[in-house]
């Protein structure tokens, strides 16, 4: 496998340069598999302990091609995070979107929010517990939780923070409670949290329940429980904003 612009000629002839857009083509596969390996060796081993040697043999590629494509290793290493960052926010980012338009426009009221902190839930559920790739994303992220760097930065402002600041805000508007308040953001951290942990604690969940995979049912199950607690969390907070 070749990683430079030329393509290889016939034997005996001499080599020619390719095309921009055939040298482009495969300057972005290269770059894509690098990504890809270094998705796993980042979240399996982490930063310090990844070597670049065998991130690039695993991309089928030649040990410059990282300095090349991104700078070296603290680039490759932001890239991942970028890449985790783009595919979570195209898979969550219409309800975000419209979640964010109702709010600028002033529009929802409680009944509207609480409707949309579910359909949060439910996009969210079927992302993290639903999408093939979301077992390899969780190592990395992980990894930047315990040991934040440069890359958990890329991966806040891409989707997290936006998504949890939305979340806030409707929450607080089907409770009446301020959206800034640390009681309110507590309380959507542990919402969200009680979905993450089947993602992030998947032995115990496979050592308690037995499952070794999400399909529909065990999805909905999760789902169904996030619901109901949803719904209690902002029918005690409207009842207890009522009494004050």
């Amino acid at each position: 496998m070749t990683d430079d612009s030329e393509i290889p000629s016939p034997q005996g002839a001499p080599r020619r340069r390719a095309s921009p857009r055939v040298s482009g083509r495969a300057a972005g596969a290269t770059r894509d598999r690098l990504i890809d390996a270094a998705l796993d060796a980042f979240g399996r081993y982490g930063f310090d302990a990844a070597s670049t040697r065998e991130i690039a043999r695993l991309a089928g590629t030649n040990l410059a091609a990282i300095p090349y494509h991104f700078g070296g290793k603290e680039g490759l290493h932001i890239a991942v995070a970028r890449h985790i960052a783009d595919e979570v926010h195209g898979r969550l980012g219409g309800v975000v979107d419209q979640a964010e338009a109702a709010l600028s426009a002033g529009t929802i009221d409680p009944p509207a929010a609480r409707v949309m902190l579910h359909a949060l839930l439910d996009s969210g559920a079927a992302m993290i517990l639903g999408h093939p790739e979301a077992a390899r994303w969780a190592p990395f992220i992980i990894r930047e939780q315990a040991q934040p760097s440069a890359a958990f930065d890329v991966i806040y402002d891409g989707f997290m923070g936006r998504a949890h600041v939305v979340a806030t805000r409707l929450f607080a508007i089907a409770t009446g409670r301020p959206a800034e308040a640390e009681a309110t953001i507590v309380r959507v951290l542990g919402l969200f949290g009680q979905l993450i942990v089947f993602r992030m604690a998947r032995a115990l969940v496979e050592r308690r329940l037995g499952w070794t995979d999400y399909g529909p049912g065990e999805i909905a199950l999760v789902t169904a429980m996030l619901h109901e607690h949803l719904d209690a969390m902002l029918d005690a907070q409207r009842e207890a904003e009522a009494k004050r």
